[in-house]
């Protein structure tokens, strides 16, 4: 089914959320959730403050601040990816396809909120607590639930997650356009790590990150739509280039084109951008000096996770651990697959799952060091293969 909904900053402001319109069932889950409007909206940046010319004077002092301001752009990321999950949670529901639907449920809970929660705690305890246990009411609703409880459902997580963007992020920064392009470009690098995953010699080999490339597309087009206005007069020329950009990639993806094809049609998309605002590529992407910076940040984590748990804070623990994987290894499992893909799956499962759960369990402290010691040592030939590759 196909919903409307209000713009996010409108949401913000209004604080409810309108009513669902039906108008039609999906076809397929694939083609409908890239082809329909996406079930949360972007923002559309300057209104709140009087329109798009105020909306275009603040958007310069955005151009030159909005690089300083990266963990905030990533934490808008990581509310869309939540956004892009639910969206295919919805739409694999609705078709009956519950498998489909509770993974993607599952992932904001397992994957993205550790990341979040210290940001949105410290900022609102009660607003953590209702999103935390609303995702997690969500994922337990999947099979016993009508379509329309399980979307009105979504939409109260959409609320929340309205919420929450409103008060981690300063208004100046929602409401200018550099802010919210860096937000487009961070989740096209996401979807293009997805992408990589799911396809390969034109094949699909996982269909969930093949969905979670797709949303996240989705996500960031809707975005980048709703922000276009006020990108300032001078550049509004590239405002259509991008958008064929955007078509094109989605063609690509439904397609099932090679990963390279889709890495082509992003890395335009995120050149126009640089353009657009100023910023230089690798900021806009979120992929900073390439591969070379992840590893040590992952093993300076690592060091911090165990630090953490040694003096039983167990929240922080698994918040660091989280961030290791998320924020920095999913930025080099694209690359190091193609130099040897069985390294790359095991160091993620150990990252993703095994190291996280000997966290949660309280595992002895000498448990969790050897652990982290055979990360270590994979990463160790990581780094090697991805030296050796360039």
């Amino acid at each position: 089914m196909k919903m409307q909904y209000e713009s996010r900053s409108l949401a913000l402001s209004k604080q409810h959320i309108n009513s669902v319109l039906f108008v039609a069932c999906f076809a397929a889950v694939a083609m409908a959730i890239f082809a329909s409007v996406s079930l949360y909206p972007g923002s559309v940046k300057g209104q709140e403050l009087g329109g798009t010319e105020v909306g275009a004077v603040q958007n310069a002092t955005n151009m030159s601040s909005s690089v300083s301001n990266s963990s905030l752009v990533h934490f808008d990321s990581n509310i869309e990816q939540i956004r892009g999950h639910l969206d295919q949670a919805v739409a694999n529901k609705e078709i009956g396809n519950t498998t489909l639907a509770k993974a993607h449920t599952l992932h904001p809970i397992e994957e993205i909120y550790s990341s979040i929660q210290v940001q949105i705690d410290s900022t609102d305890p009660s607003l953590n607590q209702s999103l935390s246990s609303s995702l997690n009411q969500l994922s337990n609703m999947v099979d016993n639930s009508s379509v329309e409880e399980f979307m009105t459902k979504a939409l109260d997580i959409n609320g929340l997650l309205n919420d929450t963007v409103g008060k981690v992020i300063p208004a100046q920064e929602i409401n200018g356009s550099a802010f919210n392009l860096m937000v487009v470009g961070n989740l096209l690098s996401v979807a293009d790590n997805e992408y990589k995953e799911a396809i390969e010699n034109g094949q699909l080999k996982e269909i969930v990150e093949y969905q979670d490339g797709q949303a996240f597309i989705s996500r960031a087009s809707s975005i980048f739509n709703e922000s276009s206005p006020l990108i300032p007069q001078e550049k509004s020329a590239d405002v259509p280039v991008i958008n064929e950009f955007f078509a094109d990639l989605g063609d690509a993806v439904q397609e099932k084109s090679n990963p390279e094809v889709v890495s082509n049609a992003i890395g335009s998309i995120i050149h126009e951008i640089s353009e657009v605002t100023g910023i230089n590529e690798e900021n806009i992407s979120g992929t900073g000096s390439g591969t070379s910076a992840y590893i040590p940040e992952i093993r300076t984590l690592l060091n911090q996770t165990l630090d953490a748990y040694e003096n039983q804070n167990y929240d922080q623990a698994d918040t660091l651990a989280i961030q290791a994987y998320l924020d920095n290894y999913e930025f080099i499992e694209a690359p190091l697959a193609e130099q040897n893909r069985t390294l790359m799956e095991t160091t993620e499962l150990m990252l993703r799952e095994d190291l996280r759960q000997l966290i949660q369990t309280h595992a002895p402290i000498e448990e969790i060091q050897e652990h982290v010691d055979k990360i270590n040592s994979n990463l160790n030939q990581a780094e090697e293969l991805l030296a050796a590759s360039g």
